[in-house]
C-alpha cells in the first residue's frame, strides 16, 4: 500500500502564495492556505511542473548527495540514458563512464543497456498478449502515478515489465555481490536521475515491494563534478555496452523505436499525456499495440 512518499516539497519561506503552481498542476494537488501553497500528497505525481513554473523557487526536489558514497564499501553508478545528452561533442560515452569511476564509483552500469533488454521483453510480451492492447509504457513514473490518481480504469493497460532502471539496479547489485563477496547492504546502487519522479519511485515503487536502488543523485550535481574529470586520452575503452536503441530511450519516441513496430503513438509533455489518456479512457484510440507517454517535454532529456 502506498505511503505517498514524495521528492517534491515546498520551502514555505520562499512561497508568496502566487497560485502559479496551482494553475499548472496536472492533478490539482496544490492548494493555497494562509497565503502559502500546500501539496496534497495523495494527488501529487512528482512531475516537477510546479518546480518549473514557480517564479520564487519555492518548490524544490530531494536528492541524495555525492557524500553518501562513503556509506558503502562498494558503489555502482547507473547513468540514465538522458545523462549523455548533457555533454556536448562527446562521441564516445566511455569518456563519461570513465569519469564516473574517477569520481569515486567502483563500477558503472548503463541503464541504456537494460533498456535494450526491456525493449526485447516488451516486444515478446505484446506479441503474446494481443487482447491487452494497447499497452502503456511504465518507464515514466510520473505517468504511472498519473494513471493511478486520475485514470485508474487504465491500470490494466500498464505494461507489466520492470522499467529499465530497476532491471539495471538488480543486475548491478547481483554483479557486485558476485565480484566482491560483499553483503547486499554493503553495496550502494546509485541512479543518476534527471527527474524527481524517479526519486519518488525509489522510495515508493508501487509496482514492486522494494527497489534495488539505494540512492538517487541529481544529474546537475554529477554533471558539474564530472566535467574536470573527463579526458579522452585516459578513458577506459570497454565500459560502454549500450547501443543506440538503449540511449535513444532518453528522448521522446526512443522507447517505441526499440519495439520495432509502426503500431504506436508517442507523446511527451504532461498536457499531451493527459489528453491521450482521456482519449484512451473514452475508447477513442483503436488499433495500436503500444503507447509511450513521457511527462516531460522532449522525454527524459527535458527533465
Amino acid at each position: 500500500m502506498s505511503t505517498f512518499q514524495h521528492s517534491v516539497y515546498l520551502d514555505p519561506e520562499k512561497c508568496k502564495g502566487c497560485i502559479n503552481c496551482i494553475k499548472h498542476c496536472p492533478t490539482g494537488a496544490i492548494r493555497v492556505r494562509g497565503r502559502k501553497a500546500h501539496i496534497i500528497k495523495e494527488f501529487c505525481i512528482d512531475c516537477g511542473e510546479c518546480v518549473r513554473v514557480c517564479p520564487h523557487h519555492a518548490k524544490k526536489t530531494r536528492y541524495d548527495g555525492l557524500e553518501t558514497l562513503q556509506n558503502y564499501a562498494y558503489t555502482v553508478a547507473l547513468p540514465a540514458p538522458s545523462f549523455y545528452a548533457q555533454f556536448n561533442n562527446i562521441t564516445d560515452t566511455n569518456i563519461i563512464l570513465s569519469a564516473l569511476l574517477k569520481l569515486g564509483f567502483n563500477d558503472v552500469l548503463e541503464v541504456a543497456a537494460a533498456a535494450e533488454i526491456v525493449s526485447e521483453l516488451s516486444r515478446q510480451y505484446i506479441a503474446n498478449h494481443p487482447n491487452g492492447k494497447p499497452f502503456i509504457s511504465t518507464a515514466c513514473p510520473s505517468v504511472t502515478r498519473l494513471i493511478r490518481v486520475r485514470f485508474p480504469a487504465l491500470l490494466e493497460r500498464l505494461l507489466p515489465i520492470l522499467p529499465p532502471v530497476e532491471l539495471a539496479a538488480r543486475v548491478a547489485a547481483r554483479r557486485a555481490m558476485q565480484k566482491t563477496g560483499l553483503k547486499r547492504e554493503e553495496i550502494g546502487i546509485f541512479f543518476i536521475s534527471p527527474c524527481p519522479a524517479k526519486v519518488t519511485y525509489v522510495q515508493d515503487p508501487l509496482c514492486i515491494e522494494k527497489s534495488e536502488i539505494d540512492r538517487v543523485l541529481a544529474v546537475k550535481k554529477v554533471y558539474t563534478a564530472l566535467l574536470p574529470l573527463m579526458n579522452a586520452d585516459d578513458a577506459e575503452k570497454d565500459l560502454k555496452i549500450a547501443g543506440k536503441i538503449g540511449i535513444s530511450w532518453g528522448y521522446s519516441g526512443g522507447e517505441v523505436a526499440g519495439l520495432l513496430t509502426d503500431s504506436y503513438i508517442a507523446v511527451d509533455g504532461i498536457d499531451n499525456a493527459i489528453g491521450v489518456l482521456e482519449d484512451l479512457e473514452d475508447n477513442k484510440i483503436h488499433g495500436l499495440d503500444f503507447i509511450e507517454i513521457d511527462a516531460c517535454t522532449g522525454g527524459c532529456v527535458g527533465g
